[in-house]
């Protein structure tokens, strides 16, 4: 199982539960647009991971969410953060991930730009 595949096993698991409609979706690291001030951002990376010798790995990701630079609707994206947060727990299988688990709870913290983020770490199980 590659990175990007992991990557690309979250983005569909967002998409499914309709958690990425409204957000610009990036991997990695975050990249503004030209002319996205007011767009929204959900950025997937990675955060630290384990050993690659066993048939499963247990990385660690997190999902960062970005408002519109003095976005009045800050609620709907810490709202859409929450259910993220919530859905992990709940109903987190994918082909290749078998366990999505929340570590901590959903900081927030302000860009220089003016952007709200809320950011969700998780822990997860990938089969190789």
């Amino acid at each position: 199982m590659t990175r990007n595949e992991v990557y690309d096993a979250l983005r569909a698991w967002l998409r499914h539960h309709g958690f990425d409609t409204g957000y610009r979706v990036q991997k990695r690291f975050f990249s503004e647009r030209p002319d996205s001030q007011n767009e929204r951002y959900l950025i997937i990376q990675q955060n630290g991971g384990g050993s690659d010798e066993e048939a499963v790995s247990r990385d660690y990701f997190r999902i960062i969410l970005l408002a519109g630079q003095n976005d009045p609707g800050v609620d709907a994206v810490e709202n859409n953060a929450d259910a993220i947060r919530r859905a992990m727990s709940l109903e987190h299988q994918t082909e290749c991930i078998i366990l999505m688990q929340p570590v901590g709870g959903i900081p927030a913290f302000r860009t220089e730009e003016g952007r709200v983020a809320f950011e969700i770490n998780f822990r997860t199980i990938i089969s190789q």
